[in-house]
Parts: structure tokens; sequence; C-alpha cells
């Protein structure tokens, strides 16, 4: 299939693996990109990024310190490009660098804007128990996903979904979404609609091992905790303690079984590793114990010797 001969100028920026995902799309498509901004030479993910950019034969653009660096400015706005395109970057775009090209940047965000603006929407719509997220196109203010909606795409959240499942399955549907648009660009104005009044709508917030909010609450319902640990699968993990050893837990199985035991309690271990929830009971099925040991539930209690009655938690 012959090629369309796209001239507008675009210019890239992007953070793996969504932006590896959208730029070979862009490239197959034959889309006219004339710079790519990586990540920081010190981020990890920028040697990756940079390569596979220079492999499709396009134009990188470095900075040293930051993204408004007089040189690397002027090496920008010597591209003249038309249109700036964001595919997943963990440092703010500023004014400096928005103004740059001829129609402004846009960007593509993985929920359903206004709902769960920030650097992590996936967690949030399973831990929340949302049937359905989105995705979105907009364009880019001087804040975080508050810019214009140029187009949205709903689809349903699988009953067993992951972070990481999430995460791959929103990368292809970004690519999609910002060619097709790229494709309209071409001959037309991009639409653009306001985003709603973002103080009533859901918000999400950073999930970390180093602030504790990746450790389970065994208060909650074992059906809550499920979603936590999918949630966090596998790119932050859900953490408990058991006797000062850090766990990580990757999958579990919820038992819809009344119990009289304190939340976090081991209350079986013959057939299978379970513990009790603020309601109901969990049966662990994947678990990393310490730094090095990967094992089922089961597994677990045969070598580490745990008892029935002993208890997870800080």
């Amino acid at each position: 299939m012959t090629k369309k001969n796209y001239t507008k100028r675009i210019l890239f920026i992007g953070m793996p693996d969504m932006a590896l995902v959208c730029l070979s799309k862009l490239v197959a498509k034959g889309i006219n990109v004339v710079g790519v901004i990586p990540p920081p030479k010190n981020d990890p993910t920028n040697k990756l990024l940079t390569s596979t950019a220079k492999s499709f034969g396009l134009k990188v653009i470095q900075y040293s310190n930051s993204l408004t660096d007089i040189d690397f400015l002027e090496e920008i706005k010597s591209l003249n490009a038309d249109i700036g395109v964001v595919a997943s970057y963990n440092r703010k775009i500023p004014k400096e660098l928005l103004s740059l090209t001829k129609d402004g940047f846009i960007n593509l965000h993985p929920s359903l804007l206004p709902n769960y603006r920030g650097a992590n929407p996936y967690s949030h719509v399973i831990i929340n128990g949302e049937k359905e997220s989105a995705i979105t196109l907009h364009f880019m203010d001087e804040n975080f996903d508050t810019g214009d909606i140029i187009s949205q795409y709903r689809f349903k959240i699988d009953e067993n979904e992951t972070m990481g499942t999430l995460f791959m399955r929103t990368n292809e549907m970004c690519a999609s979404m910002l060619y097709e648009a790229l494709d309209y660009y071409e001959t037309h104005k991009l639409p653009r609609k306001p985003q709603p009044n973002a103080d009533k709508y859901k918000k999400a917030c950073t999930i970390s091992f180093e602030n504790h909010k990746a450790f389970i609450d065994w208060n909650k319902t074992a059906e809550e905790i499920e979603r936590f640990i999918r949630a966090l699968n596998p790119f932050i993990g859900a953490f408990t303690k058991y006797k000062d050893t850090i766990i990580r837990i990757n999958s579990a199985n919820v038992i819809n079984k009344h119990h009289h035991y304190k939340a976090g309690t081991i209350c079986e271990t013959n057939k299978s590793l379970k513990i009790a929830c603020g309601k109901n009971i969990l049966e662990i099925e994947s678990v990393q114990f310490g730094a090095y040991f990967i094992s089922t539930g089961q597994d677990l209690v045969n070598r580490v010797d745990i008892k029935k009655g002993d208890c997870f938690g800080n």
C-alpha cells in the first residue's frame, strides 16, 4: 500500500513504552516527524527511545539540563514544526516550549479526562472498580492534563485487568487515535472542547512503596484488596509485612466466606495460603518473599514455615 504524502511537520516527545508504540505507528504510516525529544540523558529510558528514533532515520534533539535550555529551544524553533505531540512524559512541558510550534501541542492521556488526571490513571480505575476507562487526546496548556479535548474513546475494563494489561492495551489504542488525528490534521483544523469542571471529577494520587501507599490495608474487603493487587501489578507492586520481612503479593483470589479472625490473620495453610480481610478471605496465588524468592502461596508456606494464626501487616 502506498503511503500518503504527509507534509505537516510533527515534533514528537515521549517516553517508552507508549512513545515507542506511537512513534512506530506514525513512521509506518508516513507521518512527517521532523524531530524527536527523548527523556533526559540520565533517564534509563533515554537510550531506548533515542536508538529507536535514529533507527527510523529521525532527528533526535537532546537537552542538557531542562526543557528551557536556550540552545535546546533554539534548535526546536529551527524545526518550524506545525504541531507537537506528547506520548507519555514525566516532566511538565514549559510555556517556552509550548509556544514553538504553529498549532501548539497535543497529548495522549489514558483516562476519560477530566477523571484521573496525572501520571498513573491505570491503577486508580482498577482500584475504584470502574467498569470502563478511556483514552483522551487533548491540547496542552501549562498544567497537567487540563487542556481542551480533541477526542476520546471509551472501552470496557476486563474482569481480571491488571495495571500491566491496561497499560499495553491503551498504548495501542493511543497510537491509533494519534495517527487518526494527525491524518485529519493534514487537511483540517483539529476540533477542541473545553474540559468540564474537574473539581467534580475523580482524582489520582501517587502510589509507591516509598510513600507507603502501595502497602495493603487488610481491614478492607477481600474484593478491594484483590483489585488493589491487580492495580499495582507489575510496575509498582502491592506489599505487606510478615515478621519484619517485606512481601509482595502479585495475584490473589477472593473467597466469599464469613470469618471471625482479625484482619490480616493467616486463617489457612493446609491446601493454600489464605488471609482474613475486613470482609471475606483472600487466597494468595503468587507472592514474592524478600528480594529474590517468588512462589505460589502454598510454596511460601512450605518453605518459610508460615503458621495459621500468624499475621500479615505493618
